[in-house]
């Protein structure tokens, strides 16, 4: 059955206390910058039970919050910075006429979440007009709700998304919310002059459109105590666990070793937040992007063609020594002797078609599960998987399990359906699409 949201109201939210005029311009970073291409989109969804969704108060808190995080209220004023002018944030409330939110949580798909969203995650075109934070909130037939919320990954990655929804849900508590937020990220990593966001959403756009159809997206679901076991049979050379993102990692790049036999060369990126790792360190969740990427590598050369030589064990220790490589003094050096395009046309010399790359991002280290409007905490959250190609999002299961959404090509997706050795660890598969899907007539 179709999914019916019914929009019946979008209204503009403003900072609840005007931004003071010597805060109007902020600045963006060099990595804000290459990030700035789309918006990105999560959702947490709340049972009604015994508390009642306030969404008139939800309303007066995300402007409180706004006064906090000034910068989501304003508008890109050039390729460089925000002006932090207090136009707002768009907030609009729908209704989902039919289902229940425990029956929509059993059938939902991609493009169901995308019918939540107050906003087309990958525009077309670059509007500089367009805030910077969109806001639905959606209510099931049983009361229950999803809040969405799509923001410009120019301003904020997931940690700082994190910042964001963290103080939303104090506030709406009737808590304070945190003051050390915002940071000059430009300072750390200075941005590039005369940046034009236009050529890389036009990039973006092109390569949706390009692979649109080719990817099918599931939701692997690994529950804590497999995840402990994996801990304990993966020790790294000093006799040391590997983390539980390190070891499922491990895992899953090792089954796709093994489902994609003709590559040479496998190149696993994983997303890493430089806020500790700089000096001195930064808040975890402030906000801008402070993210940069690792790249472990496995070589064909002494293994077995259809990769039976591959093991967790084997690559676990190749995963830990990337992400160990990256530091503050690491990023800047990369930035100064021309960035990541370089760093990738190295690795692109060796031949693309010899190379298979898989992206792995992971929200584990923050508590989205645990966020909390004065509702209880949400019994599902997701970062809305549009544009899993190849790549794969870790979100932690209230449980303390961890749930795995990946996105193959459905050839390879099928291998991996049927890798005994990986399936026998799932403790629940969901199919979320088996295309990329069209976007709803209301984008």
């Amino acid at each position: 059955m179709a999914l019916k949201v019914e929009i019946h109201q979008k209204e503009n939210v403003r900072p609840f206390s005007p931004t003071p005029h010597f805060l109007r311009n902020y600045k963006l970073s060099q990595i804000d910058q290459v990030e700035g291409t789309h918006y990105t989109s999560m959702l947490f969804f709340y049972t009604s039970g015994a508390h009642h969704h306030d969404y008139d108060e939800l309303k007066q808190s995300l402007s409180k919050t706004l006064s906090v995080l000034y910068p989501l209220a304003g508008r890109v004023k050039d390729g460089m910075t925000i002006e932090c002018n207090d136009e707002g944030v768009d907030f609009v409330r729908a209704n989902v006429t039919n289902y229940d939110l425990s029956d929509f949580l059993q059938i939902c798909k991609v493009d169901h979440l995308q019918q939540l969203l107050p906003y087309d995650p990958n525009p077309m075109d670059f509007d500089p007009s367009q805030p910077m934070l969109g806001v639905q909130v959606n209510k099931f037939r049983c009361g229950g709700t999803a809040v969405a919320i799509c923001i410009w990954h120019g301003v904020a990655d997931a940690a700082a998304i994190g910042g964001f929804v963290q103080t939303w849900t104090a506030i709406n508590r009737g808590e304070g919310g945190r003051g050390d937020l915002v940071v000059d990220g430009a300072a750390i990593f200075p941005p590039t002059l005369n940046f034009d966001f236009s050529a890389p959403t036009s990039a973006a756009v092109r390569l949706n459109k390009t692979n649109r159809g080719k990817f099918s997206t599931k939701r692997f679901v690994f529950r804590k105590e497999e995840i402990e076991r994996m801990r304990d049979e993966y020790m790294l050379s000093d006799r040391r666990r590997p983390t539980s993102v390190e070891a499922l990692s491990a895992f899953i790049w090792a089954a796709l070793i093994r489902a994609n036999q003709n590559a040479k060369m496998h190149i696993l990126v994983q997303v890493a937040d430089l806020r500790k790792r700089l000096n001195p360190p930064l808040p975890s969740m402030c906000l801008g992007n402070f993210l940069y990427v690792t790249a472990a590598r496995w070589m064909r050369e002494n293994a077995a063609a259809d990769g039976a030589g591959v093991t967790p064990q084997s690559l676990v220790g190749k995963i830990r020594e990337a992400i160990l490589k990256v530091t503050g003094d690491h990023v800047r050096k990369i930035e100064d002797q021309g960035g990541l395009t370089n760093e990738i046309e190295k690795i692109a010399a060796f031949g693309v078609d010899a190379i298979k790359f898989f992206g792995i991002s992971s929200l584990c280290g923050f508590p989205f599960h645990e966020f909390d409007f004065g509702w209880g905490k949400p019994v599902w959250f997701v970062v809305a998987p549009f544009n899993l190609m190849d790549r794969a999002n870790f979100n932690k299961t209230g449980d303390g399990g961890i749930e795995a959404l990946i996105g193959l090509t459905p050839q390879v997706m099928s291998r991996l359906d049927k890798d005994k050795e990986f399936i026998a660890r799932v403790s629940c598969i969901q199919t979320m699409s088996s295309e990329l899907p069209t976007l709803p007539s209301n984008y």
